[in-house]
Parts: C-alpha cells; sequence; structure tokens
C-alpha cells in the first residue's frame, strides 16, 4: 500500500510539473521569430537572459512571468524573447553575426554578453525599443510586484522622460498607497465648465489608462500643480470612451462606436490625432487653442501651465519657454 501510494504521489507530481510548463501564459519567441514579427508590427522586446542552471531564472518562470496580469501586459506590449546565454548556436542580430567562443567554464554567448553589457548576471531582462537599440538591462530576479512598474517604466516610455527611481514613487503613490486620496481639483462637467470665464483644460483619459491615473492621482494633487489647475483654469474630464452626448460650441457630439471607440468630440478637439492622456486647451471664449499629447511629469506639467495662462505661447515656441523657464514666471 505504501509503494503505491508513493508512487500514486509521484504520478500526480509528475502530471503537475508538466501541466505547468504546458500552461506557460506568456508566448515566449526566439529572436529571430520576434524581429520577423516586429517587421509587421513594431512593438518594443524583453528578453530573459537565462541559464539552464539558474535557480532564480527557474523562479521567475513559475511565479513571475506565470502571474496573469504581468504575462497579459507583457504579451500585449512587448515581443518576449527567450534566450539562453550560453547557447552554441550562431545567431544573426542586425547584420551582425555572433558565436560562442566556447572558452572556459560555462562560456557566455557574444550576443548575450553585448546585450547585457559585459555583465553576465542571471537572470536579467534585456528591453529593447521598437528599432532593435538597447534601452535597458536590468539584472537580478524579481517579482510580479517588483517587475510592474519596471514593465510599464518601458513599455509607456516613461523612460525618455524621467529617471526610474521618481517614477516608481509617483508608480506606488498612484497605485499602493492606501491612504485615500483627497482630491484637490475643482473638477468640472462640461456644461458648467464651458461657461467659465477662465481658459479651460478638457483633460482626456480613459478608465484602465495607466498615465492617465498617475496624473490624475499624483501629478495633479501636487500642491503647486493643484493650485495653478484650479486658479487660473476651469478643467474638465473627458472620458474618451464615453457614450454621452456632449454640447460643445453649440454643436452635439456622440460616440458612434464604429470604425473606433472614440468619441466624436474626441477625434475633432485632437484632429483625429488621439493620444492618451491629453489635454486640450481652450480659451476664455471656448476656442481651440492647442492639443498637447501625452503624460507630463510634475516640473514639465508647471512649465506647461504657465505657457498656456501666460500666453507665452503666442509670442514664444515651447522650447525657447522651457529653456527659461525660471525666468518666464516671475510676476
Amino acid at each position: 500500500m505504501k509503494t503505491f501510494t508513493f508512487i500514486f504521489l509521484h504520478v500526480l507530481f509528475f502530471l503537475f510539473v508538466h501541466a505547468q510548463e504546458g500552461h506557460k501564459l506568456i508566448k515566449w519567441l526566439t529572436l529571430k521569430e520576434a524581429v520577423e514579427l516586429n517587421k509587421i508590427q513594431p512593438k518594443k522586446f524583453i528578453i530573459d537572459m537565462y541559464t539552464d542552471w539558474c535557480g532564480w531564472c527557474k523562479k521567475m518562470d513559475a511565479e513571475t512571468f506565470n502571474h496573469p496580469a504581468i504575462a497579459a501586459f507583457i504579451n500585449e506590449h512587448f515581443y518576449p524573447v527567450k534566450f539562453n546565454a550560453e547557447t552554441k548556436d550562431t545567431i544573426e542580430f542586425k547584420g551582425k553575426k555572433y558565436t560562442n567562443s566556447n572558452i572556459g567554464f560555462r562560456p557566455t554567448h557574444s550576443l548575450a554578453l553585448e546585450l547585457m553589457n559585459n555583465r553576465a548576471s542571471y537572470p536579467t531582462m534585456v528591453y529593447l525599443d521598437e528599432q532593435l537599440n538597447s534601452i535597458s538591462a536590468v539584472p537580478g530576479y524579481m517579482s510580479p510586484a517588483d517587475i510592474e512598474p519596471v514593465l510599464v517604466f518601458f513599455a509607456r516610455n516613461f523612460y525618455k522622460i524621467y529617471p526610474f527611481e521618481q517614477f516608481k514613487k509617483d508608480f506606488d503613490k498612484a497605485f499602493r498607497d492606501t491612504t485615500k486620496i483627497v482630491d484637490k481639483i475643482q473638477w468640472q462637467h462640461f456644461d458648467k465648465g464651458l461657461k467659465s470665464n477662465k481658459k479651460k483644460i478638457i483633460f482626456m483619459y480613459f478608465n484602465g489608462c495607466i498615465d492617465c491615473a498617475i496624473m490624475q492621482r499624483v501629478i495633479f494633487q501636487h500642491d503647486t500643480i493643484a493650485h495653478l489647475l484650479n486658479d487660473k483654469f476651469t478643467i474638465i474630464p473627458f472620458d474618451v470612451l464615453t457614450t454621452d452626448t456632449i454640447r460643445f460650441n453649440d454643436i452635439a457630439y456622440i460616440n458612434e462606436q464604429k470604425q473606433h471607440p472614440f468619441h466624436q468630440l474626441a477625434v475633432t478637439l485632437t484632429n483625429a490625432q488621439i493620444n492618451i492622456p491629453g489635454m486640450v486647451f481652450l480659451s476664455e471664449n471656448n476656442q481651440l487653442i492647442s492639443y498637447v499629447p501625452g503624460y507630463f511629469p510634475l516640473n514639465a506639467m508647471e512649465m506647461l501651465l504657465h505657457f498656456f495662462y501666460k500666453e507665452a505661447y503666442k509670442t514664444q515656441t515651447w522650447e525657447q519657454f522651457t529653456k527659461n523657464f525660471h525666468s518666464n514666471i516671475k510676476p
């Protein structure tokens, strides 16, 4: 009976392990496959540099990459590549051939070394942009909680506008801080907001937009930004996926939900160049001044608000204004 139980448990364990192996949530690709797919639909790359003997690599496979939310985000925003850093294969990448010298104990492939900036550490996540240029190589094991802000940082191009340490603080404050957020912004509905005698900002967002949430919960709530928004502007939230009918300058706009999910007014205000989050700046009489797409961190947001409320846009380019920002904001 003991023998039967022992064998039975081993069979169950065998089936469980193989079921887990067969149920990979991430659609891993070879580097060659990813490069070919990128020619059709450009996306960033995440390359998991691993070795067969790396225990932490296996832990990331089992726990981090099999986390449903992490896997879904990676599948949507990246081409995920598995790369055995000790492979003996000859690999062609960006017109150059790379090999493994096979010299020494556990020799590392030359392409792996290049992508890891000559630091052989496992696991290492290598991030490439859509043109196959290196963004960063991030060494070490990461839990789902650890890797989540890193993935967002690279996928949503936050790395282009501010350091990861500051981004992570903003990310944690927006999504992980258990302190109840007291909204400092005096949001106005379209009907009331458009009657204001101040300049307006129509803040364009949709539910589930990570960038939008950080701007709403962190950037807008900073004392300096909240004061500028409330004092100098009327700010109107606009869910670009809403099905509500909205009247703007005596025209009724609807969401037809035919060729795309966006509201007609969002298409009109952005000249069909929708990039969320976005801010539409209107004059006191509701004439379009400018549509400003994208996410703005704290310092850039402060400059942007001064640029429009002081009407610097009438005499200066954005580049000129930001270059001399501190002198521009003197009373």
